[in-house]
């Protein structure tokens, strides 16, 4: 082989790895200057998907919220119906039965004095 024929085979190797080298640069330049908007678009991404689960969520609880709702007042209806059709509803109620509904009544107010019907300031008795 001549020399001038290596000469010309390494120029052209030379070349071929500047440009090789040229391209990898640029990609991996061009990968940099993507990676934020990439990692941003995968941040979105995971809110998005929490955003739903959420949504999710909160729906199923307002849907069993309003299936207690409804059963409550269901029963409502049931027991007022009955109560006003009660042989015994115009009766007095027995003492001791009172007396077992005031001690019940002022649990629930120490429990929760902000309940309606408690005694202002929180003292229920």
């Amino acid at each position: 082989m001549s020399p001038r024929l290596i000469l010309i085979l390494a120029a052209i190797a030379s070349v071929l790895a500047a440009a090789g080298a040229l391209y990898w640069k640029g990609r991996h330049d061009d990968a940099v200057r993507e990676r934020p908007k990439t990692e941003a678009a995968l941040a979105k991404a995971a809110v998005a998907g929490l955003e739903t689960q959420g949504a999710r969520d909160s729906a199923q609880r307002v849907e069993l919220v309003v299936r207690q709702r409804d059963a409550a007042n269901d029963t409502v209806t049931q027991l007022t119906a009955k109560a006003l059709t009660s042989e015994d509803g115009n009766a007095p109620l027995n003492p001791d039965r009172a007396a077992r509904l005031r001690a019940a009544d002022d649990s629930l107010c120490l429990a929760a004095p902000g309940l309606a019907g408690c005694a202002a300031g929180g003292d229920a008795r």
